[in-house]
């Protein structure tokens, strides 16, 4: 029996092919769109439904998978893993995470020891975690190990983004403020950071340079910044502006760039962009 599993959910962002190079489990979310139900990265590609939501014929929304599928997938895994490590997006931001717990109650005690943990992160804050976490099993590290690592990687993970408009965010409800506050927010283009697994303004900025120049900004905060990945919906050629302001103080030939996927694009819109910033552990 192999030893240890990593599963995760699509809000990770992880590239495919990245996901299979590590054995990384990735459960898609639902996304519809009008009448059709699509599961994210296996039946509509970003390419898809960026184009679709471009062209104004959608306004997609998400949900979580269904308990079963969890629990069919635990069940698929359990005879050939010791551990599973299930890690998720914030239960703040969605019902991802409780359906899997509620699929682990599912299986008998006696079954493969399945931990399900609210990372309290998104995209690739989650997919660091994720990432880190499957090349910590791939290079030997035992249960133990990868259960520390993930707590501490969770404290040291962090997102920031900015959206075109935030009528998409209003859509799908994942903004939970004040009528007041989301008027003046209509004006401008707020930073916005996960905090404790909460999406929070980070910093008013009023136009997209100087938003972009808020994502260096939060990057230079960081006493020491390990790892930086660039996140956009459908403006790769400003993934170049932002590079050039960060080359000074982090390579840029080092950051990685990846594109938002349809399970968090679909609440950002086009025009999106954001950082995911590993600051690295002492």
């Amino acid at each position: 029996m192999a030893g240890i599993k990593i599963v995760t959910d699509s809000t990770a962002d992880i590239p495919l092919g990245l996901a299979h190079e590590l054995g990384i489990e990735v459960v898609p979310m639902y996304l519809h769109v009008g009448e059709q139900t699509f599961r994210a990265g296996l039946d509509i590609t970003n390419d898809q439904f960026y184009q679709w939501m471009q062209e104004g014929r959608i306004k997609a929304t998400t949900s979580a998978p269904p308990p079963v599928v969890f629990e069919q997938l635990y069940r698929r895994l359990t005879p050939e893993y010791e551990y599973i490590f299930s890690l998720h997006l914030s239960g703040r931001l969605g019902s991802t995470c409780r359906s899997a717990q509620q699929a682990r109650a599912r299986l008998p005690a006696s079954a493969t020891r399945i931990e399900v943990i609210d990372t309290k992160l998104a995209s690739m804050g989650l997919g660091l975690v994720v990432s880190h976490a499957a090349r910590a099993v791939r290079d030997g590290a035992s249960p133990a190990e990868i259960a520390q690592l993930i707590n501490n990687l969770m404290q040291h993970c962090h997102v920031v983004f900015f959206v075109d408009t935030i009528e998409y965010l209003e859509h799908t409800g994942r903004l939970s403020l004040a009528t007041a506050v989301l008027g003046s927010m209509q004006r401008i283009k707020p930073l916005m950071l996960l905090d404790e697994g909460e999406i929070v303004p980070y910093e008013r900025t009023r136009t997209r340079a100087k938003a972009i120049e808020g994502l260096y900004t939060f990057i230079e905060d960081f006493p020491k910044v390990q790892e930086v990945i660039a996140l956009y919906a459908t403006t790769p050629e400003d993934v170049e502006k932002l590079l050039e302001k960060v080359d000074p103080i982090f390579p840029r030939d080092q950051v990685q760039i990846m594109q938002f996927g349809p399970s968090i694009g679909a609440h950002l819109g086009p025009g999106a962009m954001g950082v995911a910033v590993f600051e690295g552990m002492d």
